[in-house]
């Protein structure tokens, strides 16, 4: 009994474009704010008054060119990201903002999808997410595109992860925690003691499930190059999320691999979309069928030539017969010469034969202008409409119908043969001879008329089981040809095998070297971290390690980073891992809950008098935030200029400022 293989085909993302909201009076009266959560992969906005973001969309945006600048697509409105992908734009260098045009944009897309149509203002306050360590430099410009541009009154900054942590850790104080973000293009480590971001102990790598998607996409491009134009990133990226999974102990699962039952059992096949070739699936019935119904109409095409064939034969032959009939008439010598020829004695046999002639000649033109005016979809139509493939639903039932309707046929021919030799009593005499043909044996008419109804439905029969013999004849040479040259499965051709990629395309998160990236992995990472603190601290970190970010939503993340601590810590030691329920949309979840908190957007907000006042880099620290580095003043330098020929009674040296 053959196992069902389980195929799966390709992530189907049907992205749909991003509503307008209704602006209310009581939005535009009231100063709600506006949490966006910055992503460099997803962007999420909405108010904060919102359970989850209205907004979520790739952070992208495709201009094409020559084209205005109302044209240009943001997120959701590119409906297929493979046909520009050579027009993408992203405001993000690894996780920092660096290209403001393309963040202006972005910002226009979600405060018009929101709804906001005041001219010249968003009269609400912005609650930002922005990258670790965020360059001054970087907030400063973000902060002046965002007071000059939108005249906002007032933006707050944080970092997403610690947005995510705060989402859960919300009324804690004194709070220790290891927070383990893993990002698009970079993961990071962040620890938080006393309820405050220890951004000196943190640490980045710089890898995330870009370099993930990238890796995968190489390894299949070499795997099944005839196919790499249909493997797509975007189809790369699905795959990662539904099929790929962190091993949690990464030497045991690879040698696990060598077992043939191991393969067998977590091969994952999927199903890249092809055009069958015709005829490839004669292997079904519905492809049976159709191949019958071909194999009909190639059957009357042949029954066409071949009457045409005849026709041209018998006026040939005839003409030859009415030369012949001439000679005779004209009394010539060499008539009795071409008569025998012929196979004739008389000239009455030979008029018989001309008579004959013009009889099939009538009926072959008869039947060829009734096939061009009128083409029948089946030879059967008129004398078997039993056998009319339109009363069958499989082709081994028709076929086998068809080759007892040619034994019927043949069988009745036999008995009229049989009867018209006894009726007649002509022995061995020639049917072609003046008797046979026009009763010169019968002195009855009706016996004449009987002998001649005999031969007409001879004809008839003979000529029906000529097209049943043509029908099985080319259904045995179509079905031998099928099974000799669509002997391959097309759609196996198509299929992508993912076995051991499941696991080996998201360790390189563990051993970034894989890729060719000279960094410590996340689990040295962690490890590097925790050595910093004195041991006491290194337990309380130990016993709150949060994860967050996109890749965690792969799953055994958290029974991976369960082991690597296992491995790590003291012995018999406590540790608590816990993952964010929703690792993409917390972040902002985390920032709504820290803004519904009146005191925090009171005292960590930079209004527009502090913005002019003190800078645009100017960040006041929370739990949730980067802290704040002031830019140095500028160093007045003191040049000295020298003269190599000073003229005389002047001094030497001037200072310059």
């Amino acid at each position: 009994m053959t196992e069902t293989v389980k195929i799966y085909s390709l992530p189907a993302h049907q992205v749909k474009p991003d509503p307008y909201m209704v602006y209310s009076e009581n939005l535009s009266k009231s100063r709600i704010p506006i949490i966006i959560d910055n992503g460099s992969y997803l962007c999420k906005a909405g108010w904060v008054v919102n359970e989850k973001p209205p907004l979520v969309f790739r952070n992208i945006a495709a201009k094409h060119r020559g084209k205005k600048e109302s044209e240009t697509q943001v997120g959701n409105d590119i409906k297929n990201i493979e046909a520009v992908r050579w027009l993408l734009k992203t405001q993000f260098d690894k996780n920092v903002v660096t290209q403001f045009d393309v963040q202006e944009t972005i910002l226009d897309y979600i405060f018009s999808h929101l709804g906001i149509h005041t001219s010249g203002c968003v009269n609400h306050p912005i609650v930002m997410s922005e990258a670790v360590c965020n360059p001054n430099y970087s907030r400063q410009l973000m902060s002046e595109l965002l007071f000059e541009c939108y005249n906002v009154p007032q933006v707050s900054y944080g970092v997403d992860s610690l947005f995510s942590f705060y989402n859960y850790n919300a009324k804690s104080k004194g709070l220790f925690g290891l927070v383990i973000s893993l990002g698009y293009s970079t993961c990071h480590v962040l620890p938080i003691v006393r309820s405050r971001f220890d951004v000196r102990n943190a640490k980045r790598i710089n890898i995330g499930s870009f370099n993930m998607a990238n890796f995968f996409h190489r390894i299949l491009q070499l795997k099944y190059s005839a196919h790499a134009s249909a493997i797509t990133l975007s189809r790369v990226e699905g795959l990662i999320q539904e099929h790929m999974h962190f091993s949690q102990n990464y030497m045991d699962d690879v040698r696990m691999w060598e077992n043939e039952t191991c393969i067998k059992n977590n091969t994952r096949i999927v199903q890249l979309p092809y055009v069958p070739l015709p005829g490839s699936n004669s292997n079904s019935n519905s492809g049976k069928m159709e191949k019958c119904h071909a194999l009909l109409k190639r059957v009357q095409a042949i029954r066409l030539k071949q009457r045409a064939e005849k026709l041209a034969f018998d006026e040939e032959r005839l003409q030859e017969y009415l030369s012949v009939q001439d000679l005779i008439e004209d009394g010539d010598d060499e008539a009795i010469l071409a008569l025998q020829e012929l196979g004739y004695t008389s000239a009455a046999e030979l008029q018989a034969g001309i008579k004959k002639l013009n009889c099939n000649i009538r009926k072959l033109k008869n039947l060829i202008a009734t096939q061009q005016d009128e083409p029948q979809e089946s030879p059967f139509t008129n004398w078997c409409e039993e056998l009319n493939l339109k009363n069958f639903t499989d082709a081994e039932t028709w076929l086998n119908t068809v080759k007892l309707k040619r034994k019927e046929v043949f069988e009745a021919r036999q008995k009229l043969c049989s009867d018209r030799l006894k009726s007649t009593n002509l022995g061995g005499f020639s049917f072609t001879t003046a008797n046979d043909l026009f009763g010169g044996v019968f002195a009855d008419p009706v016996e004449m008329k009987s002998f001649q109804e005999h031969t007409m439905e001879l004809e008839e029969k003979k000529e029906q089981i000529k097209v049943l013999d043509e029908i099985l004849a080319e259904y045995e040479r179509e079905f031998s040809k099928s099974e000799t040259n669509f002997s391959f499965n097309l759609a196996e051709y198509y299929q992508l095998h993912v076995g051991l990629e499941r696991i080996r395309v998201p360790e390189i998160l563990f051993q970034p070297t894989m890729v060719g990236i000279e960094q410590a992995g996340l689990a040295e990472t962690i490890e590097m971290v925790l050595a910093r603190y004195i041991i006491s601290d290194q337990q309380k970190l130990a016993e709150n390690v949060f994860i967050t970010g996109g890749c965690a939503k792969l799953p055994f993340i958290k029974e991976r980073i369960e082991t690597e601590l296992l491995a790590m810590r003291p012995f018999q030691s406590k540790f608590n891992v816990q993952l964010a329920d929703d690792p993409l949309l917390d972040a902002w979840r985390g920032a709504r809950k820290w803004a519904l908190n009146d005191d925090n957007l009171k005292k960590f907000s930079v209004t527009r008098q502090e913005y002019e006042e003190k800078g645009g880099d100017y960040l006041k620290d929370h739990m949730c935030s980067n802290h704040y580095v002031s830019q140095p003043a500028p160093v007045k330098k003191t040049l000295v200029a020298t003269s190599t020929s000073p003229p005389a009674g002047t001094k030497q040296e001037q200072r310059v400022t």
